[in-house]
């Protein structure tokens, strides 16, 4: 009988799995012995990373985003729109039912829906919503926001964790510092804030750095500030512990969680994040331990790091993982934690050079200590050219 592999998400982590098991199935698809389909909501990926530089038009909507059906192998069935968009999930029956009611079987499933801001669950959020986390046309309106400062209070705020790319607010909060002190100059007439929901800022090189740089740029930083609601008339923020920060322009990353079918579906754990194992990443949560079932990326367990970097190893290891499935062969291949993330700690502009750093550790190995550099800032914002040729379809 025809092997069935399904994939949820045509993001980042599911095209990998897809494009790899396409090529390497080749011959087993060419005979109809095996099909490797793949649905999503919509025709268009992108780049999420790329929504942190949009504000300082550094990339432009066509650098981050990409049809679809360029990505993805032509040996891959690909169903967008009504019917792609998951709407319930049976694990116990292996059945899959999209808007348009029509519904999918499997014997492998990959889970890759990816993680969706919670602007609702902050009061007043919604009422001063600036931010560059959630779409291409938010990311723009906080652009519009920061050529308009010439001086106050500007913080930038981390409601709380987990959230995908969880350095990227730092490195946001650091441009947005060069940008002002070098492009706009007006840094002098700007207290810029930074709130951060938990103690240490990454791991502890990553910490030690981005402490350091804070300091000397004079970014005030006030850790343990788990954003509880927002006074948009008062122009103010509260934390769940009381303490309240006035500001003049507020840029929030909302909390996430995982998408809705997900948590209806009673997949999710009481965190609200599917559950699985953290080395096979197999499924293992309220609906049972299905080891057919696989999920990766934003959407994963709390306790694994959601990066695009692990993302992208959580993809190899699942796809190898499949192929010894349908091989037959009892080997699993682990996940190791393999994760990474960028950092910059200045912009490159017409008075100072660029500098950057992808720092990357794994499961009890810890990033060494490590600096931005001209070169690092180079390698990061080519990496975003190439991620389209060479990641997305998981050529390496």
């Amino acid at each position: 009988m025809k092997e069935r592999i399904l994939i949820l998400g045509a993001g980042y982590a599911g095209s990998v799995v897809a494009n790899i098991l396409a090529r390497t199935f080749r011959n087993k698809i060419a005979r109809d012995e095996l099909e490797v389909t793949v649905l999503d909501k919509n025709d268009i990926n992108i780049n999420q990373g790329g929504f942190t530089f949009i504000p300082f038009e550094l990339y432009t909507p066509e650098d981050i985003t990409r049809p679809r059906n360029k990505l993805m192998s032509p040996r891959v069935k690909a169903f967008y729109g009504d019917d792609g968009e998951v709407t319930a999930l049976d694990l116990r029956n292996k059945e899959i039912t999209v808007k348009s009611n029509k519904k999918y079987g499997y014997d492998y499933l990959v889970i890759a829906l990816g993680c969706k801001a919670d602007i609702s669950s902050i009061p007043g959020l919604a009422n001063d919503l600036n931010t560059f986390y959630t779409s291409i046309e938010d990311a723009f309106k906080v652009r519009d926001l920061i050529k308009n400062i010439k001086g106050g209070k500007v913080v930038v705020s981390v409601a709380s964790m987990p959230i995908p790319c969880p350095g990227a607010p730092v490195k946001f909060t650091f441009m947005l510092e060069s940008y002002l002190r070098n492009v706009k100059k007006v840094m002098d007439d700007v207290q810029l804030t930074l709130l951060w929901p938990q103690e240490p800022i990454g791991p502890s090189e990553f910490n030690k750095l981005v402490t350091g740089e804070l300091k000397e740029k004079n970014i005030e930083i006030i850790r343990n500030f788990q954003l509880a609601s927002v006074d948009a008339d008062k122009k103010e923020v509260i934390s769940k512990n009381g303490e309240k920060v006035n500001y003049d322009l507020l840029i929030t990353v909302p909390p996430h969680k995982a998408p809705e079918v997900l948590i209806k579906s009673g997949l999710t754990d009481e965190k609200g994040w599917i559950s699985a194992d953290k080395a096979t990443l197999q499924y293992r949560g309220p609906a049972g331990n299905y080891d057919n079932v696989y999920a990766i990326g934003d959407l994963g367990p709390v306790d694994i790091l959601k990066t695009g970097i692990g993302a992208h190893y959580q993809a190899i290891a699942v796809s190898q993982n499949l192929i010894n499935d349908i091989y037959g062969n009892n080997i699993k291949t682990p996940y190791e934690g393999e994760t990474g993330c960028p950092i910059v700690t200045e912009l490159e502009t017409p008075s100072t050079q660029g500098r950057g750093y992808i720092a990357t550790w794994k499961y009890g190995v810890p990033p060494a200590p490590f600096t931005t550099t001209k070169m690092g800032w180079f390698l990061y914002r080519m990496y975003y050219h190439i991620h389209w040729d060479i990641s997305v379809k998981g050529l390496f």
